[in-house]
């Protein structure tokens, strides 16, 4: 009920192609900010940040829910979750995702106001 075999192996050719790019993850992960983090979680840059929207998938077998909460809590924002697998914007529960990111805007733009 999520993606179409026909798209699955579309999307797969799309990551085969582009493994062919490698990240060196040991590398990255010395130059990510989120190991400075103050004793609340929060990066120690937070009050410095726009407001933030962490988006969160129901049925993510790639981010698990706790990954997505500390993402949230190190932006100081509460995650968002949507009916949806890790692909939020390419299944075809696709609006989901949509309408949460139309909510969150809307919803900023009137606490911005």
């Amino acid at each position: 009920d999520g993606i179409s075999e026909e798209d699955m192996q579309r999307f797969q050719g799309y990551f085969k192609r582009d493994t062919d790019a490698t990240t060196d993850l040991f590398d990255l992960a010395k130059k990510l900010p989120s190991d400075k983090i103050d004793d609340d979680g929060l990066a120690p840059f937070q009050n410095q940040l726009p407001p933030a929207l962490v988006l969160g998938a129901s049925d993510d077998f790639i981010v698990d829910t706790e990954g997505v909460r500390e993402t949230a809590q190190y932006f100081g924002t509460d995650p968002t979750f949507v009916d949806s697998p890790h692909d939020v914007m390419l299944g075809r529960r696709w609006e989901n995702g949509a309408r949460a990111i139309q909510n969150w805007i809307e919803n900023s733009i009137a606490i911005l106001d």
